[in-house]
């Protein structure tokens, strides 16, 4: 049996500086106790709810990515509205592509994404012009919004600047999918593709430094195109996890924490995973999360992983806090937890699934 009060307390009774830290204690201070290991008085709530933000402002995508104001706005209001402790920031997972000239469908009423690619043949990866990812529009936004964000708040809650995709998954973008794939498996184009991984690295690290200029604590990317459910465990650690490191060792530089995402079972990969000189690690729903546990438990915190789908979106409340209060206990001997989603979290999202998961975080 899982001795909750040993990292969780529920009752105001368990000491009283407990009692004094719990008062006082706001969003920023909770999550940023958690990322240190160290004891908090309740696990925090960040979620990953970029749609669902934008749609309860009725505020469309094609707005979201071109006006700051509303983007910052999105985010305020369900902050505030569902008391969140943190906030991961989005947008899409096609600005970066876009930035480096991958063709992107601007959806009006969906996140955009790419629709083709930048390169059609590897061996002409040196013909790229070089990086500029501060001149591509929607990159802009997204930092202004930000920015705001965090003036508004001012340290009470904590900021998760997503920087949208690491080195490999961008490659991905940037050279298409399967054309990716093939290329990776040519070893007379390993050269090549390490040439445009470096690009792509290249590419993430402007939008970090630019990222830690906004008031973000966290930064963070995803890589799903280099987890289990697209490539081999030994590709992965060939042309993905050296980047990663790279990525993550950047952040620290720049003073601040950092966290990586992959989408599918990481099952294959959690122990690389747990190498990547990341803080926390933002893992899908269809994670074993006892062996994450196991893994992480005494060096990283682990985000998330309630099913966006079946559980946060067509669960039912009572449902929905019963998952989370089964992450939470799980994670009740170590602490290092934050409370999410999986992944993002639906437009359709009902309310009150949001209300349960903060509710079941904040009655621990």
């Amino acid at each position: 049996m899982v001795d909750r009060k040993s990292a969780f307390p529920r009752n105001a009774h368990s000491s009283e500086a407990l009692r004094g830290r719990r008062q006082a204690m706001n969003g920023y201070e909770r999550t940023a106790m958690v990322l240190r290991g160290e004891r908090s008085d309740r696990p925090p709530v960040m979620l990953h709810n970029f749609m669902h933000a934008a749609r309860e402002l009725d505020v469309s995508m094609q707005e979201f990515r071109t006006d700051p104001a509303a983007f910052a706005q999105s985010y305020i209001h369900s902050i505030e509205k569902y008391s969140l402790d943190g906030i991961m920031i989005d947008m899409d997972t096609a600005t970066l592509a876009g930035a480096l000239g991958v063709p992107v469908d601007l959806r009006e009423h969906d996140p955009a994404v790419a629709v083709g690619a930048a390169l059609t043949d590897l061996r002409e990866v040196d013909r790229l012009p070089r990086p500029d990812v501060a001149a591509y529009p929607p990159v802009q936004v997204w930092l202004e919004g930000v920015r705001r964000i965090a003036e508004y708040f001012h340290g009470a809650i904590f900021v998760r600047g997503n920087c949208d995709q690491c080195p490999f998954a961008l490659a991905t973008l940037v050279r298409g999918m399967e054309g990716w794939l093939m290329d990776i498996l040519d070893p007379d184009l390993e050269a090549a593709a390490h040439t445009l991984l470096e690009y792509c690295a290249e590419a993430t690290s402007q939008f970090l430094r630019m990222m830690s200029q906004t008031g973000a604590h966290m930064l963070s990317n995803g890589d799903s195109a280099a987890g289990p459910s697209v490539v081999s465990p030994r590709i992965y650690r060939r042309f993905a996890l050296p980047y990663e490191r790279r990525i993550a060792a950047l952040a620290h530089e720049l003073g601040c924490s950092y966290t990586l995402h992959i989408c599918g079972n990481t099952k294959a990969i959690l122990a690389d995973l747990a190498t990547c000189g990341a803080d926390a690690l933002d893992l899908d729903y269809q994670t074993d999360v006892r062996l994450a546990h196991e893994l992480m438990k005494n060096s990283m915190v682990f985000i998330g992983n309630l099913d966006p789908s079946a559980v946060v979106t067509f669960g039912t409340p009572e449902l929905v806090e019963a998952k989370s209060r089964e992450l939470i206990d799980l994670f009740a001997d170590t602490g290092r937890f934050i409370l999410n989603a999986g992944c993002a979290i639906p437009a359709t999202a009902p309310e009150a699934n949001l209300r349960a998961m903060v509710r079941a975080a904040q009655s621990w």
